[in-house]
């Protein structure tokens, strides 16, 4: 990853340098100007050319946003929220971002924990400097440790046309209502029509989720008892899309969220059965 290491004091500079040191990525540190130059006396020469003094945060990080894996604050929290509060757009498309407090005590992904990395980094920043990793995004939180949950299948159906913003938002939504951590979902099933749809096609990437098509033939023939729609029947040829295409995906299991629509998409989620043996 391509890191930018934010410090504001002396001791931050120090860590950020300790930073720096992990392996595996490109970092490069920013110090608050009046501080640069303890940085810079302490810094080899190769060092020093990926140093940087700055004036406002604020301006610093706008520049960096937007071409930049990661940013690393190295200080408050709210430092770190305020400056990229006016930049923020899309988990599928901000970087991460990870604020460790000045002495090395916690290390915390506060953007982009998934999909931009900011978990994974935060984990490895702490394992690096001896800090606490704060981790708070769902499918983290309710992970019960040495547990088996049983995996699941995101059934969709949406609109021509949809951002994955928009899935995602949807997606995200019921899942959390329900307590389910989106680390469950093993894959995406829909129907073949779909394709071509870049938000569906963009969603299921940004979480490495495989996504299984089928026919309106396939769909219409899976058993069952499920919430019928005239209209989606008369554009897709099957009345139903996103639980019939779950169950069928699924295989051994049974329909845990049935049919919600909102804003274009519909969603239903069935969860498998694990085999032994």
């Amino acid at each position: 990853m391509k890191i930018a290491l934010i410090a504001f004091s002396g001791r931050g500079a120090a860590l950020a340098e300790r930073i720096a040191e992990l392996d595996g990525h490109e970092s490069s540190i920013y110090v608050a100007r009046r501080h640069h130059s303890i940085l810079s006396d302490s810094l080899s020469f190769s060092q020093k050319k990926e140093s940087e003094a700055f004036d406002s945060v604020y301006e610093l990080t706008a520049r960096l946003f937007y071409g930049t894996d990661a940013l690393v604050f190295i200080g408050a929290c709210g430092i770190a929220v305020r400056a990229v509060a006016p930049l923020v757009q899309s988990k599928l498309t901000d970087p991460a971002v990870v604020v460790c407090d000045e002495t090395g005590r916690f290390a915390v992904s506060l953007l982009s924990g998934h999909v931009g990395g900011a978990n994974r980094l935060t984990k490895e920043i702490a394992a690096h400097i001896g800090a606490t990793p704060v981790v708070t995004t769902a499918s983290d939180a309710h992970a019960v440790p040495g547990g088996a949950e049983k995996p699941l299948v995101l059934g969709i159906g949406c609109r021509r046309g949809l951002s994955a913003e928009t899935i995602e938002r949807i997606a995200t939504i019921l899942l959390w209502d329900a307590e389910i951590p989106l680390a469950r979902v093993r894959e995406i099933a829909t129907i073949d029509k779909k394709r071509d749809e870049a938000g569906l096609l963009a969603f299921a990437e940004a979480h490495n989720l495989p996504l299984r098509f089928y026919s309106a033939e396939q769909l219409s023939g899976v058993p069952g008892e499920f919430s019928s729609s005239e209209r989606v029947l008369q554009a897709v040829g099957v009345d139903n899309v996103c639980e019939r295409a779950a169950v069928l995906c699924g295989g051994n299991g049974k329909l845990i969220i049935n049919k919600t629509a909102k804003d274009g998409v519909t969603v239903a989620v069935f969860e498998r059965e694990i085999m032994n043996g």
